[in-house]
């Protein structure tokens, strides 16, 4: 997790990737025009055409998602669970593992998790391309400037905060993202990190960008359960676990869901 402890040197490391992640950036939106100004979706299409797609609650919101290899298939998995501006990052995060370092994945056969308590070499290129992909350098700064304008008289963290609701991304991402650009200094950066701003909402914030989604998509994970790499590696009383536990939790969300209706 990136904190005040850490962050001078997350940015730090950041600069020495840039260069290879700004070129892998640009390569994304070259793609097309979708990918270039329908980026999210793009992305999303994008995996679900290469990969088998499982959309699906995790109780743990720290964990958002990974990629696996089994039985001759990618697999993508999105927790649904957790904010959605953590979700949208996670596709991101995931697309950049598939994309980039698919023979990785394959040769080695183990997955990639994108986790807001993991903070290394690989995690960081994958966060970096993701926050540099969905928060635009010059978008960015021009927000920053108007909303600096418009609530002048707000303190530095509401307006972080409102950026949020242009980017739909983490609070920690724009704080990163806004040292690293210039736009704010490393003090200020520091005693915005760890602010609690879940707790300090202004009044004419729309919240409804921070709600899960509890999206869910299962049509593929009966594949994945029933290929017999994923049998090997579980025991008899893993998998029995495991697919009862998915089971229960689909069907208390499907009973809240309705109740919600």
């Amino acid at each position: 997790m990136i904190t005040r402890d850490n962050l001078l040197d997350v940015i730090e490391q950041n600069k020495e990737i840039l260069g290879i992640v700004s070129s892998r950036v640009d390569d994304t939106k070259e793609q097309s025009l979708l990918f270039r100004y329908k980026t999210l979706d793009s992305i999303k299409y994008y995996l679900m055409q290469k990969t088998s797609v499982i959309l699906f609650p995790t109780p743990d919101t720290n964990y958002g998602g990974l990629i696996t290899y089994r039985n001759q298939r990618f697999y993508l998995h999105i927790n649904t669970a957790q904010p959605k501006t953590y979700e949208n990052f996670a596709w991101v995060h995931e697309y950049y593992h598939y994309r980039y370092e698919k023979e990785r994945i394959q040769d080695k056969q183990t997955e990639t998790f994108f986790e807001d308590s993991v903070l290394n070499a690989q995690e960081r290129h994958a966060n970096l391309f993701a926050s540099e992909l969905l928060v635009d350098t010059r978008v960015l700064k021009e927000s920053f400037e108007q909303i600096s304008k418009s609530y002048s008289d707000r303190p530095i963290e509401e307006k972080v905060i409102h950026l949020i609701a242009i980017f739909e991304v983490p609070y920690k991402v724009l704080v990163i993202k806004l040292l690293q650009d210039g736009l704010i200094s490393p003090s200020a950066a520091l005693d915005l990190i760890d602010y609690d701003y879940l707790e300090h909402l202004p009044d004419d914030f729309d919240t409804s960008i921070f709600h899960p989604s509890f999206v869910i998509k299962l049509n593929n994970l009966k594949t994945l359960l029933s290929s017999p790499r994923m049998q090997e590696r579980l025991t008899s009383n893993e998998y029995e676990r495991f697919t009862d536990q998915y089971k229960t939790v689909l069907k208390r969300l499907k009973e809240k869901r309705d109740t919600n209706v």
